[in-house]
């Protein structure tokens, strides 16, 4: 009995992680260094779930000019552009954010910001993906 819940439960995982959209962020001029993923998923409600993952990610007071964090932000299908949280970093120069929107992506973009809460994104841009396809 145990064995046939594992299986079902397995199954479920593979199914739910097969409709999910993955892309790599391109190489960033500002962070050369850095590699990131953000994995695009719907929830039972048709909201997306962002999940931005990023690897040695220097810390943003060392960039020029110096800032204190890494915003996320979209560009959704009706043209808005929506900060969609903070990245959290580790001791590892690891960053990452989970966040959840009803607004459709088109595109998704990190920029270095000297607060979390900005309602307009700064021009020191780090990563962007533009015409993200989605379902």
């Amino acid at each position: 009995m145990k064995t046939t819940s594992y299986l079902s439960l397995l199954l479920i995982c593979l199914i739910l992680n097969s409709c999910a959209t993955i892309i790599n962020f391109p190489v960033s001029s500002i962070a050369p260094a850095a590699d990131g993923m953000v994995k695009f998923t719907k929830d039972k409600n048709n909201n997306y779930i962002v999940t931005v993952k990023i690897k040695y990610l220097t810390n943003a007071d060392r960039l020029t000019p110096a800032k204190k964090l890494y915003v996320v932000w979209i560009k959704t299908d009706t043209e808005e552009v929506k900060n969609i949280g903070q990245l959290i970093s580790d001791n590892k120069n690891n960053a990452s954010l989970s966040s959840t929107t009803s607004s459709k992506p088109v595109q998704i973009f990190v920029t270095a910001e000297d607060a979390g809460d900005v309602n307009w994104p700064s021009n020191q841009e780090v990563f962007r993906i533009k015409n993200i396809l989605l379902k």
